[in-house]
């Protein structure tokens, strides 16, 4: 039997070709396929624009979807979205006017993002909100630029009780600069993996095993007591190991190096940590690490990385217009402004 496939309906769900089965109440065409048993109903294809060109973009800034795939969903060529959405990455996005968190105790949360060597973008957002206060671009984390947006921030009528950083100096000198000796927690993860990586993770002598199980010890520190038995217990091993640490090797032209670079490396940031890192012993709901903001971090390279043919001009508007539809989507059961 010779059937005419350019006319024939095709099962939605094995693809086999099926056959007329009556009508619905509506008056459409029902089919039966002879294969599945299943019977549905062809519907004219509709080829018009299903979605606007703003929808189109923010799928593309947003979710990383590529014009490809977005030229099938709208019926838009893929010329056309290529022209648009850079006419769109032309021009700044509007303005969103951010809700003021209503809490007693609100901590800062600011942590940069280096795309290459030469730029690095500063984020600013609050502990327990999603919401991006402010971003910046920088080529780096110069304290002055930083304290021209710690003062942006102020001016929009944001107040904290502490702040949490990796603990630049740049970041230091501004925060002490613009909000005094204001509580500042030093991330705990960055300086667990400076203390660790110089270490290793499986050390094979027993002393740098030792040292390594005080540095991993830091994340179960929670009480002052706590604290003071585990500086007690560090001071106690370098005093030890004070021969280990010193070791130094010559060469023949008379220039020395010490032997455990690693060792030593990982005695300054432990130094470092039970100096500025258990800030949040005196204020319970601190964070204790930068962890909130690493994902907002995360999730805007994996976006930025499906572009990664992007012109260099173009990555500060992309940035804006990303966080823009980031804050706009999380504001969207709430009552927002836009100029």
């Amino acid at each position: 039997m010779n059937i005419n496939t350019k006319r024939s309906v095709f099962c939605v769900a094995c693809n086999t070709v099926a056959t007329r089965w009556g009508k619905d109440r509506s008056g459409h065409v029902r089919y039966r396929c002879s294969f599945c048993k299943k019977t549905f109903i062809s519907y004219q294809r509709h080829t018009g624009m299903k979605h606007s060109l703003l929808w189109c973009f923010e799928q593309y800034i947003l979710y990383g979807v590529t014009c490809g795939v977005l030229s099938t969903w709208s019926g838009y060529s893929t010329r056309q979205l290529h022209r648009r959405f850079s006419s769109f990455l032309a021009t700044d996005p509007p303005l969103l006017i951010l809700p003021l968190e209503k809490n007693t105790e609100t901590y800062l949360i600011l942590d940069g993002r280096w795309f290459g060597k030469k730029i690095c973008l500063m984020l600013y957002r609050q502990s327990k909100s999603k919401l991006i206060l402010y971003a910046s671009f920088m080529k780096r984390e110069f304290g002055s630029l930083i304290f021209k947006n710690l003062k942006i921030i102020h001016e929009k009528g944001y107040r904290f009780t502490g702040i949490v950083s990796d603990g630049g100096t740049g970041i230091r000198n501004a925060v002490i600069r613009m909000y005094g000796h204001i509580p500042h927690q030093i991330c705990m993860a960055h300086i667990h993996r400076q203390a660790t990586n110089g270490l290793g993770k499986y050390p094979k002598e027993e002393r740098v095993q030792q040292l390594k199980k005080l540095a991993d010890h830091m994340w179960r520190v929670e009480s002052k007591e706590a604290r003071e038995w585990w500086k007690n217990q560090v001071n106690a091993w370098i005093q030890t190991h004070g021969m280990f640490i010193g070791q130094t090797r010559w060469d023949t032209t008379g220039r020395w190096w010490y032997i455990h670079g690693g060792v030593r490396k990982c005695i300054r940031a432990l130094k470092t940590a039970y100096e500025d890192c258990f800030a949040f012993l005196n204020h319970p709901l601190m964070p204790k690490t930068t962890n909130e903001i690493e994902a907002t971090i995360g999730n805007l390279s994996m976006k930025h990385l499906i572009h990664r043919g992007m012109k260099r001009e173009k990555l500060e508007p992309f940035i804006h217009w990303f966080i823009y539809f980031y804050n706009r989507n999380i504001l969207s059961c709430r009552k927002t402004k836009e100029v």
